[in-house]
């Protein structure tokens, strides 16, 4: 049941990756539907749901507490282990952006078929914490070595305070805490805008995988997949567990930790100074790996939360 839900949304990203190998395609015409799937479709998907919706501020709480403590952890594994991971910063750095980082178009599209509008609201709440928390740590990864300290916390700002799905999601909570209503006219024009944002996404997934060869690279690619699909899901069912999380939060967060890196990971790591190849196969090879996984933590999650 799970599987045949799911397996629209995957077909949808191997469309994307076969329409952007043939001779119709091209690297700028993806490029800018990736852009106004970002700055325009996607924020508008997150101001409509989270600025209708009634939310208890203690969700927020509930949130933070289960993502800060999977992600202390699996930072602290990767720095005490970082000797037997990898031998160079770089490649180090793109194996922790793929133990943490999650593909948005690919969950909320999870989200959106599996648990409809309200688990779309609590997803947003989920990026409003995740995304500014995982931006920070993902930078700070990649400018350990030969950035000044004045640069590596503007890199930081920049990361978080120009992320366009952090300002709509602060957008939608500020909307609907304040009571304020949008107007017919500004509801419609986001109802339309929202429209294409997840088949424009998840299309876009699909034309941002790429196959390098992986050289000496396998010992790093097999720790990125292991962390992210397997034990940052475990960490975050074990966290909801301990906290006491409720349900509809709990199944929330789990799809989403269980979510392969997305390609804004390797535009980071090419910006940045990662190992960029690395970064390349590990978006590949878990998007791949995910249509498995996801279904299994999804199981796992009706059955303990």
């Amino acid at each position: 049941m799970i599987l045949s839900a799911l397996t629209p949304i995957f077909m949808i990203i191997l469309l994307g990756f076969l329409i952007s190998r043939t001779p119709l395609s091209s690297q700028e015409v993806w490029s800018g539907i990736e852009r106004l799937t970002y700055y325009l479709f996607f924020p508008a998907l997150l101001i409509l749901r989270l600025s209708s919706s009634n939310f208890d501020w203690d969700d927020i709480t509930d949130i933070a507490k289960v993502i800060v403590l999977a992600l202390v952890v699996i930072t602290l594994l990767i720095a005490l282990l970082h000797k037997l991971i990898a031998s160079d910063l770089a490649s180090l750095s793109s194996v922790y952006q793929g133990s943490i980082r999650f593909n948005t178009y690919i969950g909320l599209a999870c989200i959106s078929v599996l648990y409809g509008d309200s688990g779309l609201m609590m997803a947003s709440l989920c990026l409003a914490v995740y995304i500014p928390l995982v931006n920070i740590l993902c930078v700070i990864s990649l400018t350990l070595k030969g950035q000044g300290g004045a640069k590596r916390i503007s890199r930081i700002i920049n990361s978080v305070a120009v992320n366009p799905l952090v300002l709509a999601c602060i957008a939608g909570i500020v909307i609907s805490y304040t009571g304020f209503e949008l107007p017919d006219l500004v509801e419609s024009v986001f109802e339309l805008l929202s429209q294409p944002a997840l088949p424009l996404g998840l299309l876009a997934v699909g034309a941002g995988i790429r196959f390098v060869a992986l050289g000496e690279q396998s010992w790093q690619l097999i720790v990125a997949v292991a962390t992210k699909l397997a034990l940052f899901p475990a960490l975050v069912l074990f966290s909801c567990l301990l906290f006491e999380t409720p349900n509809e939060i709990a199944v929330v967060m789990l799809l989403l930790s269980a979510l392969p890196a997305p390609p804004s990971a390797y535009i980071l790591a090419r910006q940045l100074g990662g190992n960029e190849s690395l970064m390349a196969n590990i978006i590949t090879v878990q998007t791949l790996v995910a249509f498995f996984v996801i279904p299994l933590w999804i199981q796992l999650a009706d059955s303990y939360l």
